[in-house]
C-alpha cells in the first residue's frame, strides 16, 4: 500500500513548478492584418506558445535572425492548420515568419525570447521588411487564399491533419 503522506508531500512539492507554466496566445493574421499578435513573447521553459490561425493561409515557419524569410532547415513549419502549439524548451531566441508568398517581406514575423539588445525583434523585422520587392507603380499586394476558413481541409507536407499540432523546441 502506498504511503499517502509521502505521496501527497511529493505532489505538493512539484505543484509550484507545474503551475508556473504559462500559455501564450498568439493570433496569426485576422483583422489586424499580416501580423502575429502579439509580435513576440518572452516565454519561460515549459511555457506553451499557442498559435490560432485566421483566414488568408498563414504559417508558423522557423527561420534564423540572419535570414528572416527563409525556412530553417529542419525547423518548425506548420503548413496550414487551425491551431499550433510550441512547447518552449529553451530560452534562446526562436525566430518565425509566415511562409505564404509575400507575407514575410511585408513584416509578418514573430519571435519567442528575442534579445532586448543586439539581435532584437525590431532588427529582425527590419531585415524582413528590407526583402520587400521595390515597386515602381503600385505598393499594394493581392493575396489569394483557398479553403482558409475550413480547418478540415488544411494540410501540411506530411499529409492531412485536423485539430491542434504541438512541437517542442
Amino acid at each position: 500500500m502506498p504511503n499517502f503522506p509521502h505521496t501527497l508531500a511529493a505532489i505538493v512539492a512539484i505543484l509550484p513548478f507545474v503551475a508556473q507554466a504559462k500559455v501564450w496566445d498568439v493570433t496569426v493574421g485576422g483583422s489586424a492584418g499580416l501580423v502575429y499578435t502579439p509580435p513576440f513573447v518572452n516565454a519561460a521553459i515549459n511555457d506553451t506558445v499557442h498559435f490560432t490561425f485566421n483566414a488568408k493561409n498563414h504559417t508558423v515557419t522557423q527561420s534564423s535572425f540572419d535570414a528572416p524569410c527563409s525556412p530553417l532547415l529542419g525547423g518548425v513549419n506548420t503548413g496550414l492548420f487551425p491551431t499550433f502549439d510550441i512547447l518552449v524548451q529553451s530560452t534562446e531566441p526562436f525566430w518565425i515568419h509566415c511562409e505564404q508568398t509575400g507575407h514575410c517581406p511585408m513584416g509578418m514575423v514573430f519571435a519567442i525570447n528575442p534579445p532586448a539588445t543586439g539581435n532584437t525583434f525590431d532588427a529582425f523585422k527590419a531585415k524582413a521588411l528590407a526583402l520587400a520587392p521595390a515597386s515602381s507603380t503600385d505598393d499594394t499586394m493581392t493575396v489569394t487564399a483557398t479553403n482558409a476558413a475550413d480547418p478540415t481541409t488544411r494540410s501540411s507536407a506530411k499529409g492531412s491533419k485536423r485539430g491542434p499540432m504541438r512541437r517542442r523546441y
